[in-house]
């Protein structure tokens, strides 16, 4: 509970400082040999990329801590409910939500990295140097996104598979496939 508290306020200090506070003159220092602890902490935290790489973290981690405050019992009385049913998918679905529910939030954090490290693949593959110039909208809907996506797949990977599964059956019923 304290770490997920924890993670909740650094997360806000760390997305009001990359909001508020440009990183370009750390960088311009850094590029200048200035390289001070100071420059670089500051570029490093400030940076709209590798701030939303921290900020996916932290979210992933406030996930993971979310996910551990949920009550388990209505998810096993669905597992065994499924095995008296002989639903064997279903069974596997729930018992790998239960398992992300119980994991450490540290592995929850890990996949916010995860998520992190796939949409700025993304984003860098479609488009030729998209942090150039940075500015406070654009950190909003970076960090926004980001932080949505890996706090889900922090909390439970497995809604986020419900999510795709959903829009995959829209998809679907507006094409006119069954």
């Amino acid at each position: 509970m304290m770490l997920g508290i924890a993670s909740m306020l650094t997360w806000v200090a760390l997305f009001s400082a990359g909001l508020l506070i440009d990183s370009e003159p750390y960088r311009t220092a850094l590029t200048k040999q200035d390289v001070t602890v100071h420059n670089l902490v500051l570029a490093a935290l400030l940076y709209t990329p590798t701030s939303v790489a921290l900020l996916s973290m932290l979210a992933g981690l406030m996930g993971g801590c979310s996910s551990l405050m949920y009550d388990h019992e209505d998810l096993e009385e669905q597992v065994k409910s499924a095995e008296k049913e002989g639903n064997q998918q279903l069974v596997r679905r729930l018992t790998l939500r239960l398992s992300y529910l119980s994991e450490s939030p540290f592995s929850s954090m890990l996949r916010g990295f995860l998520v992190y490290l796939a949409i700025i693949s993304g984003i860098l593959l479609a488009i030729s140097n998209p942090f150039e110039v940075t500015s406070a909208d654009q950190f909003i809907r970076l960090a926004g996104l980001f932080s949505v996506i890996a706090f889900v797949m922090g909390y439970d990977p497995t809604r986020f598979e419900d999510l795709i599964d959903t829009l995959s059956s829209l998809s679907h019923k507006a094409a006119g496939k069954k």
